[in-house]
């Protein structure tokens, strides 16, 4: 059984949760997890962590995301997007031009405050929990990216199609319900799709019954500028024994290297196979130390 990541293209109408729980039991893998979330109406890119690679999501956390689908203004909704409960309508459309000044407001370093469906604790429960039942609550704006923002008329002077480029933790109905205050008459989202997160693409993804160990993918992927290491089976035996002897040797091997790692992080496999077995970080630029061990798990 292997470690390493797969790309699925997540269908609408299923949470992230059903999706890891059905390619854990197609697989039969030990564990299986996800690099960020996407809400059940949503589709596009969920990049699923297999065995092992669950332990390096933290590492791969950051990179930026990239989402397509279409605004309604005119609308409110309890969730920010077209399955909440209709809260208000309107007729009083904005003209185009107001729309993209409120966009251009909407882009770059911005403050936001989440959906109250979203997954955010609040004193340790969920919000989205929270909401559903009912209690009173109220959550922080928080401090965002959207490096790009474009949007485009659809036909319909109250729909309009969108491309957001933004940082993790950006939610895209709260940017609907935002511009819909900011023009004065309410707006939600009516589809989001998950183009790129970070290194990947929706275009490289399969779909769920794609899903095969024949599409995994090595875990080194998610952290491409973090530099690989080949070493000896007998020097990968000593790591995974625990023996200092093993940190010494893989040095030796590093400092015939070019040595550059701009996060002092260096990804170790065996010189016979070139699967990614783990992590060592470099300690004071004299040695290193374990980083993360991610071991081949037996058949």
């Amino acid at each position: 059984m292997k470690n390493g990541i797969i790309l699925i293209d997540k269908p609408a109408g299923m949470s992230s949760a059903s999706v890891v729980a059905r390619v854990k039991r197609m697989l039969r893998a030990s564990r299986v997890g996800h690099a960020g979330t996407l809400d059940p109406d949503a589709t596009g890119l969920l990049i699923l962590l297999i065995n092992g690679a669950t332990r390096v999501a933290s590492y791969a956390a950051d990179g930026f995301k990239v989402y397509s689908g279409e605004m309604k203004l005119g609308l409110r909704t309890s969730t920010d997007d077209i399955s909440g409960e209709v809260l208000e309508t309107s007729e009083a459309i904005p003209s185009w031009d107001l729309v993209l000044e409120s966009v251009a407001r909407h882009t770059g370093q911005i403050k936001q405050v989440p959906p109250n469906v979203s997954a955010i604790k609040v004193d340790g429960k969920r919000a989205y929990r929270m909401h559903r039942s009912g209690e009173e609550f109220e959550l922080a704006a928080r401090e965002v990216a959207v490096r790009r923002f474009e949007v485009t008329q659809s036909g319909d002077p109250a729909i309009f199609r969108y491309v957001v480029e933004c940082s993790p933790g950006t939610y895209i109905r709260s940017l609907a319900r935002d511009i819909g205050d900011d023009t004065g008459c309410g707006g939600t989202v009516l589809s989001i799709r998950r183009e790129v997160s970070g290194y990947f693409a929706a275009k490289d993804a399969v779909s769920l019954d794609e899903v095969g160990w024949d599409r995994l993918r090595d875990w080194s992927e998610l952290i491409p500028t973090v530099p690989r290491l080949a070493l000896p089976e007998s020097v990968v035996a000593s790591l995974f024994n625990g023996m200092n002897v093993g940190l010494r040797r893989a040095w030796d091997a590093w400092m015939t290297t070019d040595r550059q790692s701009p996060n002092d992080l260096v990804v170790f496999h065996s010189d016979t196979d070139p699967s990614s077995l783990g992590m060592l970080r470099i300690l004071d630029g004299v040695g290193f130390k374990f980083e993360i061990n991610i071991k081949p798990i037996p058949e």
